[in-house]
């Protein structure tokens, strides 16, 4: 019968509106106050971190606008030094002519775009190709400052879409009438620009959060300029749905860009608007998953709580209030069944939702930590791998700088020997832009340079740096050094060699350049490991750090006094040390929360102290129990207090049909149970037989259900429900690190919830075949349903084991050595272990249960992992190992019997024995009083040697049977006194007993009809034995 059936009471109606309203308002009212407190929490967190960035960012502007200068004044010095080698090739004797041949050959020897010879009117006077440029117009003034100073000009760009025009000059003086011009595409510039000094540049590796994000709107068109979507790039931003008022310097509130809600921070630096943006939908997956967790634990605990309440009501309406179970206090009364009970109820949900709003807490602290850190560190080591990449580049694109010029030295001294000297030398290192020039006989004998170094000869040892030029004298074209640390100075120096030809075309020596690296060395002291881990940050105290992989040392460390120390000796462990770490880790006695990656030299951490969100889990947990506390304490007085002050007492109202009965448990209360066979044969309860206990644990089975269900369908639909990034993800994807923390946990749980699943579908298809099927058919599907159940027990121990850490070859390998050790004396415990499990999961008897073990019968107390104890009805215990228990009676049932087995004569009258039977029963019954029902008659059940045996038997609970058997026992003894009805001893007989006194026809007629009466009396009095004399 459900809740609401035909004869409810109106008072319990309402009461029931009620309770449902209250829950009603204590979820929204959760809800609401989970929600706002971990939207409140996160935004905190979020504004802590955008306003670091913010912070950060005009540093970072200043740095990328440096870099700018920086790069563009070394492109520009290089094609400067381009246009004063032509010079200094046509003002030195070096083969220059004014012809397009030689432009060409120009062109080529310095690897640019044109070189041309231009009057200083502008007139075009050769060329290594045709160019757009009108010289003689004022756009290129700029380039005719040569003729005033003597300089190199400084650069004059071009840039003319329309006309497909962009190019770059360099001009220098050849005389005062002629100058020297470059035309460059500054394509690479622009591209280096892009890399290293754009607006791009910056913001692309800020990141906030787990999503979020910088970008930057002009502050006079409101153009994006820079967005992580290029799509957006150059769209109008208040056409995208930023609203103009938000567009505040230092304004924090939410806006909407492309239809995507973001929480941002506005910073104007200059013309632009700077604006760090989290998307609101990084917030809501989170904080949805642990607020409606929470919630559903709420739901549950409220659900199970009242519905207990209602259906103890509902019971009392159709039996019968019993008024020992009610108290008056004031004006109301209290049920104490309901109160009792739901008290327990309440406080063991109470904590389960501290212990859930707690773990919850922890693992959106922890996750959102682990993502943002995963992340963060693998921008980093893209950082590095781009920064190792542009190490590389740096030095390719410098040496085939350095070598251009050394090939210029070369071909100007191979069309003029006469310049090897001193002062010529350093007039072309000025020319070149380069320190040294040293030229070399056929010999490697130092001739001339500009150096203070004299007396010197290329090394015939390997092992000298100067050794590798030898092969230029062996016909190499070029040598290219690595930059070098000197020795003396520790400046970066870079050392490049041509091959130097006489007339006849053969080598006859070589000329080196010596670079004094500067510019190099700054550039690459950008991309070093400190230089890039110094600016990284991760939440309000996060930093990076960096080990070596070779010799385990600190490569980086924001403390210096760690660096180059090794990390074992400063907290760190040997499993920190590796790709994927994530979770805690110590260093000089401070613990942080780590994540790491792995690059070829070095392992990176990204590294912080617990956060916000790890400090508000205490007061988070502690609010969200003080309502929940509230809400229950509200929920047990309307469950436990009445107005009414008038009990109605009623009759109990029994089900001949109920299965379910008291039994009394070893710490002496009474509980309801069901019959073993009841159990055994699965058949399923009316909802009218069960009782408020079961009921409450049918709807707490389908809580879990629901719960399991749900779990099953939020990780086998991962991605479509939360997404490729979501923290639901990182769980599943297992790259936290394994042992006994919250992710693992996590894991199982979900784990367990999927195979607990896809077993129950199982289960539950091989029970529709079985109906389907034969008796072969429905044992074999029994069997594989309990193959699948244990083999999917073990999966689970099995994988939860190993993500929780444990090494699972070493388990199978101490499963070896468990082996051994139960052959050499572990054998019985193990055995009564395993024993133990097996009774406990295959459920063949419980607690409060009547057992027959062997000739011991008795009521279980309490089942052990080893043994398990059974008290008879004398109040002995008997302690039975759990291995010796086999062949087990299970004989719950609603009543016990005691039963009588006595012998009579064979010459003695059983329809006269049936007779005295018939009218004395009743009479014995008065005299037993812990009687249910009987005594009955349960006929002959043995044929004997020396006598005919008959039963007795009485219903009596299992508690009183031994007591009852021994005072049955009596009163039968007393009975066959009285009408002297020999008990026969065994005996042979050597003569004919005394004639005994026969029955008449009306006693036999008597005889029988007492035997069919007792027959139908008895017959749902069952034994465990058919015959106990046999």
């Amino acid at each position: 019968m459900g809740l609401t059936g035909a004869h409810m009471s109106r008072r319990l109606k309402i009461k029931i509106a009620v309770l449902v309203a209250v829950a009603a308002l204590s979820m929204t009212g959760m809800g609401v106050l989970l929600s706002s407190m971990q939207t409140e929490l996160s935004l905190g967190d979020y504004t802590t971190e955008m306003q670091q960035e913010a912070d950060a960012l005009p540093e970072l502007l200043a740095s990328a606008n440096e870099n700018v200068e920086q790069n563009t004044v070394t492109f520009d010095e290089i094609y400067q030094s381009k246009a004063e080698s032509v010079a200094f090739i046509a003002n030195n004797n070096a083969g220059f002519a004014a012809t397009q041949a030689k432009m060409v050959e120009y062109q080529d020897l310095l690897g640019v775009d044109n070189v041309m010879v231009v009057g200083r009117d502008g007139t075009l006077i050769a060329g290594a190709q045709g160019t757009l440029a009108d010289f003689s117009s004022s756009r290129f003034n700029q380039l005719r400052t040569v003729f005033a100073d003597g300089k190199p000009s400084q650069a004059v760009e071009v840039e003319l879409p329309d006309e497909n025009w962009l190019m770059r000059y360099y001009a220098a003086r050849i005389d005062d009438d002629t100058m020297v011009v470059i035309e460059q595409n500054p394509e690479e510039l622009r591209q280096l620009v892009q890399v290293t000094g754009s607006t791009e540049s910056v913001l692309k590796n800020i990141a906030i959060g787990q999503h979020g994000f910088m970008f930057a709107v002009s502050a006079q068109d409101y153009l994006i300029a820079y967005h992580p979507n290029q799509n957006l790039v150059g769209a109008d931003a208040l056409d995208a749905g930023i609203d103009a008022t938000a567009l505040e310097d230092g304004a924090v509130s939410w806006m909407t860009l492309d239809g995507a809600s973001l929480y941002a921070n506005v910073s104007k630096i200059g013309d632009t608007y700077y604006i760090a943006a989290v998307p609101e939908s990084d917030m809501a997956a989170t904080r949805n998953i642990t607020v409606g967790v929470i919630l559903f634990i709420f739901f549950a605990v409220m659900t199970v709580v009242i519905m207990y309440g209602i259906f103890v009501m509902r019971e009392d309406e159709r039996h019968g209030f019993d008024p020992a179970n009610f108290s008056q206090v004031g004006p109301l009364r209290y049920n104490k069944v309901i109160g009792r009970k739901a008290a327990v109820l309440s406080l063991v949900g109470f904590l389960g939702i501290l212990g859930v709003s707690f773990y919850m807490q922890t693992l959106f602290a922890l996750s959102s930590e682990s993502v943002a850190n995963n992340e963060r560190v693998a921008e980093v080591v893209d950082t590095m791998e781009r920064s190792t990449e542009r190490m590389e580049a740096l030095n390719d694109q410098y040496s085939e700088r350095y070598l251009s010029k050394a090939t210029v030295a070369g071909y100007i001294l191979d069309q003029n020997p006469a310049l090897e000297n001193r002062d010529d030398l350093q007039k072309l290192a000025d020319a070149l832009q380069v320190q040294y020039l040293f030229a070399m006989d056929a010999d490697g004998v130092l001739t001339a340079t500009n150096s203070s170094y004299t007396n010197f000869k290329l090394s015939d040892d390997p092992e000298d740096q100067s050794f590798a030029f030898k092969k230029l004298l062996q016909g190499a074209d070029s040598v290219v050094q690595e930059p070098l640390s000197d020795e003396i100075s520790g400046e970066l120096r870079q050392y490049i060699g041509v091959a130097l030809h006489g007339a006849d075309g053969e080598v006859d020596g070589l000329v080196q350049i010596s670079v004094r690296a500067t510019r190099l060395e700054s550039l690459l002291q950008t991309v070093q490991i400190d230089s890039v881990l110094d600016g990284v940050k991760a939440g309000a105290d996060g930093f990076a750090f960096a080990v070596n992989k070779a010799d385990g040392t600190f490569a980086y460390f924001p403390d210096t006094r760690l660096e180059g120390k090794p990390v074992l000796e400063h907290g760190m462990v040997e499993n920190q040390l590796k790709d994927g770490f994530c979770d805690y880790l110590t260093i000089d006695g401070t613990t942080y929360y780590a994540s790491s990656a792995e690059t070829d030299q070095y392992y990176l951490y990204l590294a912080g102290t617990e956060g916000d969100l790890m400090g508000e889990r205490v007061p988070l947990t502690l609010a969200t129990g003080a309502v929940a506390l509230v809400c229950l304490m509200v929920i047990f007085l309307l469950l436990a207090f009445d107005s009414r002050r008038s009990v109605y007492v009623a009759g109990p109202v029994s089900d001949p049909e109920a299965r379910m009965f008291d039994v009394k448990m070893p710490s002496g209360r009474t509980a309801k149970t069901e019959s073993a066979a009841s159990r055994w044969l699965s058949r399923s309860f009316r909802w009218s037989e069960k009782t408020a206990e079961q009921k409450t644990v049918t709807v707490v089975r389908w809580l879990v259900a629901v719960s399991v269900i749900a779990v099953f369908v939020a990780v086998v639909f991962q991605d479509r429900i939360f997404g490729s990034g979501s923290i639901f993800s990182y769980i599943l994807g297992g790259e936290w690190e394994r042992g006994v923390n919250v992710f693992a946990i996590t894991a199982c749980i979900m784990f367990i919830c999927v195979a607990l699943t896809v077993v129950t579908a199982l289960q539950k298809l091989l029970d529709l075949l079985a109906t389907v099927l034969g008796a072969r058919g429905e044992t074999v599907c029994r069997l594989l349903g309990s193959f699948i159940k244990y083999a999917t027990i073990i999966g689970m121990v099995y994988y939860s084991l190993a993500l929780v850490g444990v090494d699972t070859t070493t388990l199978l390998a101490s499963a070896g050595i468990l082996s051994i050790a139960i052959s050499f004396g572990a054998k019985e415990l193990v055995s009564d272990i395993l024993s133990g499990l097996f009774i406990i999961f295959e459920g063949e008897f419980r607690v409060g249960d009547t057992i027959k073990v062997g000739d011991w019968r008795g009521t279980v107390v309490e089942i052990g992992v080893r043994t398990t104890k059974v008290e008879d009805g004398s109040r002995n215990i008997k302690v039975i190992r759990n291995s010796d228990i086999s062949n087990v009676v299970n004989m719950t049932k609603e009543v016990s019997y005691a039963s009588c087995d006595v012998g009579i004569e064979y010459g003695e009258s059983l329809e006269r024995v049936e007779n005295i039977l018939a009218k004395e029963l009743p009479n014995i019954r008065k005299r037993l009083p812990k009687t249910i029902d009987g005594p009955f008659y349960k006929g002959v059940v043995e044929l004997g040697d020396n006598s005919v045996t008959i039963r007795i038997v009485v219903q009596c609970n299992e508690g009183d049977r031994a007591q009852l058997e021994r005072d049955l026992n009596r009163e039968i003894k007393l009975l066959f006194d009285k009408y002297d009805i020999g008990i026969p001893f065994p005996q042979v007989v050597i003569n004919e007993p005394t004639e005994r006194r026969k029955a008449t026809a009306a006693e036999k007629r008597s005889a029988d009809k007492f035997n069919e009466q007792q027959k139908e009396a008895s017959e749902d009095v069952f034994e465990e034995e058919e015959d106990k004399t046999r």
